[in-house]
């Protein structure tokens, strides 16, 4: 074979394997995009969800707080909301586990157990205000109090990351792979 078949042939193979490898890139990147935007979108719409379960579950402890409503009458709503945030935080746990940062959902886990130590704090004071004792129904209302303002901490926690993520979500579709 001469040279001039030759040098065209290894001319084209290394075009043929450069055209490859950009196209490959392509598709990865496109492919970690299209996944991160999912993960953005699952947890704002996690975000979502609890925060609508904390704002029902506040009206009903601000009605427990002011003696609007009776202990007993916020027990099935305090047993609901916990299974409720329960279930959110395994769904932001799952869907952080794949993502390539690791903070994705964490921030929300995190807002979302401190909404869960709320509403166990909530429901403490409501068994205590259950045993009728003065001191009782006094260290219940407290604790009825302080857990009405740790869900409304919570609340809003929950609404600010669920909002970045949103944001994240609909903003530069670019950013992650100028991260690279």
């Amino acid at each position: 074979m001469s040279v001039g078949v030759i040098l065209p042939l290894i001319i084209f193979f290394v075009m043929g394997v450069a055209v490859a490898y950009v196209l490959w890139r392509v598709i990865v990147v496109g492919g970690e995009l299209r996944r991160t935007a999912q993960r953005e979108r699952a947890t704002a719409d996690i975000a979502h969800r609890a925060v609508i379960s904390l704002l029902e579950l506040c009206e009903i402890v601000d009605d427990l707080r002011r003696r609007k409503s009776e202990p007993e009458a916020g027990a099935p709503s305090l047993r609901a909301s916990t299974d409720a945030l329960r279930r959110y935080a395994q769904e932001a746990q799952a869907v952080d586990v794949g993502s390539p940062d690791d903070e994705l959902g964490t921030g929300l886990v995190a807002e979302i157990e401190r909404a869960q130590r709320a509403v166990a704090l909530v429901e403490h004071g409501r068994q205590l205000m259950l045993t009728g004792t003065l001191d009782r129904v006094s260290e219940g209302e407290t604790s009825i109090k302080r857990g009405y303002l740790n869900l409304v901490h919570a609340r809003e926690a929950i609404r600010a990351r669920g909002e970045q993520l949103a944001r994240e979500a609909a903003g530069d579709p670019g950013r992650w792979a100028r991260r690279r």
